[in-house]
């Protein structure tokens, strides 16, 4: 994790003592407990912390992204966001402590994420923008995913999980990402809106590796004070920025994403050296839908997941729920 400490102190850490400018506070949490099933299996638990500041970005992240193809600074609005996240992973049933040749394997994986987002269109009923990531992290028994998901257990009283000995090993996470998002709104009956925002992306590195493209449909009033509800990839990413108003206002959406993926470590196990692995299915299909609400400084979204499934012998789709948090200060 030294890499990790190394870039947040090179990266993040001066920003925050020096910028003067917006802020935007995002807590995301997701779980496959909020869900009608109420299942305990596959992606069991995310949570990500992210901050998001108005401002340039500092020269070493503007540097790399100055090198990525298809990145664009923006005339108007250009934002930089630091990200901190846990993510975890189990087989179907947790209170099996043999190996579980056919399940996916458990893996826990602890990131800090660096990323340049802008707006680099903006006219009326029409936006479009684009961002570029950089994440470090780790995966195995040093991303403390056994032992964030024993403790949480102990403390609500569901059994323990008993099969984390056959977790991913350990592994320095490197991953690189670029999306391209447009937003399309139009005014509707009853003074609503109806938007539409496409979005493109590709990532690359030993944790993941596929392209996705995918689209989200809102309904709902003044849909320009945001872009779409933040997830944790791999999903239809939104953005933590909003407009801030007085009013309130609220939307409903839903939306769908393709992947074709070339590498999960999650699924294909370790990359130097031999682990726990299964066979990934290629393409992977996402639904979302949920509902956003806003007001003055706040927005808070609740939303459902339900993800194709993502290897050969899955017993059945992935399901998860999705909750968020962000406040502007």
């Amino acid at each position: 994790m030294r890499f990790v400490a190394i870039w947040v102190a090179l990266v993040l850490l001066p920003n925050l003592a020096w910028a003067e400018e917006e802020h935007f506070f995002s807590a995301q949490y997701e779980n496959d407990l909020i869900t009608p099933n109420n299942q305990d299996r596959y992606y069991t638990n995310g949570v990500q912390f992210s901050l998001l500041i108005k401002e340039e970005a500092p020269a070493p992240l503007a540097f790399v992204s100055r090198l990525t193809p298809f990145y664009e600074a923006g005339e108007n609005l250009n934002l930089v966001q630091y990200t901190l996240g846990q993510k975890m992973f189990t087989p179907d049933d947790i209170s099996d402590p043999n190996l579980q040749l056919n399940d996916r394997p458990y893996a826990g994986y602890l990131y800090f994420g660096a990323s340049v987002l802008s707006q680099i269109y903006q006219r009326d009923n029409f936006t479009y923008g684009n961002q570029f990531e950089i994440t470090l992290g780790v995966v195995g028994p040093a991303a403390l995913g056994e032992k964030t998901q024993t403790d949480v257990h102990k403390m609500i009283g569901s059994p323990l999980p008993q099969g984390w000995s056959h977790q991913l090993k350990n592994e320095p996470a490197l991953g690189l990402n670029y999306t391209r998002f447009w937003r399309y709104i139009q005014p509707t009956l009853l003074g609503l809106e109806f938007g539409y925002n496409p979005q493109v992306s590709a990532t690359i590195g030993n944790v993941y590796t596929h392209a996705s493209t995918g689209v989200m449909l809102r309904l709902g009033s003044n849909l320009r004070r945001d872009m779409a509800p933040p997830s944790i990839r791999p999903a239809f990413q939104g953005v933590t920025y909003f407009k801030q108003s007085k009013q309130w206002d609220w939307y409903a959406f839903i939306g769908a994403e393709g992947r074709v993926v070339l590498r999960d470590i999650f699924l294909d196990g370790n990359t130097f050296q031999s682990s726990h692995s299964v066979e990934k299915e290629n393409f992977i299909g996402d639904m979302q839908y949920g509902f956003v609400v806003l007001f003055g400084d706040v927005r808070f979204s609740i939303s459902n997941m339900l993800r194709t499934r993502e290897f050969k012998k899955q017993a059945s789709p992935t399901q998860y729920g999705l909750m968020n948090l962000s406040y502007r200060y």
